[in-house]
């Protein structure tokens, strides 16, 4: 029960993720309807590639995780928690980078708000990603202290979200 309290409230940014990303939906929304007047733009294409795109990265990626790290079902891959036999996953998506996960999430976030061409909506999806970069951190600090030496030598050889860049 102590090690549950401990990842809720160490996962404090879960939350102001939520909350930034459904403002940025909502907004969104309401900038393409009131000030935008129904008008797609050009972006909206570019938005609806990066849904595809993002949305396929997180399906693969909650795959990759439940085939390979011993989670009983999709659903259970978006809590951050150490399983009892827990495997590190380090081929598939996860051999470029350590978080497609996210790099998924934040794609299909952006492209959503792109669809209706809503800068304030991509304001909120940015500042949602930084939240994400929070969790990050502390699901790494989890992973040290699982795997040790083993994820050490897994980040050095990999990137945290963005191939062969971050």
């Amino acid at each position: 029960m102590l090690e549950v309290k401990r990842i809720i409230i160490e996962d404090w940014a879960l939350l102001p993720f939520l909350v930034s990303t459904s403002s940025g939906f909502i907004i969104a929304v309401v900038d393409f309807v009131f000030l935008q007047s129904l008008r797609f733009q050009l972006s909206g294409l570019t938005g609806v590639f990066l849904s595809v795109i993002g949305g396929y990265l997180r399906f693969k990626a909650r795959l990759e995780l439940k085939k390979k790290a011993g989670y009983k079902s999709l659903l259970s891959t978006a809590k951050l928690q150490i399983l009892e036999e827990h495997r590190l996953v380090m081929d598939g998506l996860y051999r470029h980078i350590r978080h497609p996960i996210y790099l998924g999430e934040t794609l299909r976030n952006l492209g959503f708000v792109m669809i209706p061409s809503s800068l304030y909506g991509i304001l909120l999806i940015a500042m949602a990603t930084i939240f994400l970069l929070f969790r990050i951190k502390f699901e790494e600090k989890m992973l040290i202290d699982k795997f040790g030496e083993e994820y050490r030598e897994y980040q050095r050889n990999t990137k945290k979200l963005i191939p062969y860049i971050y």
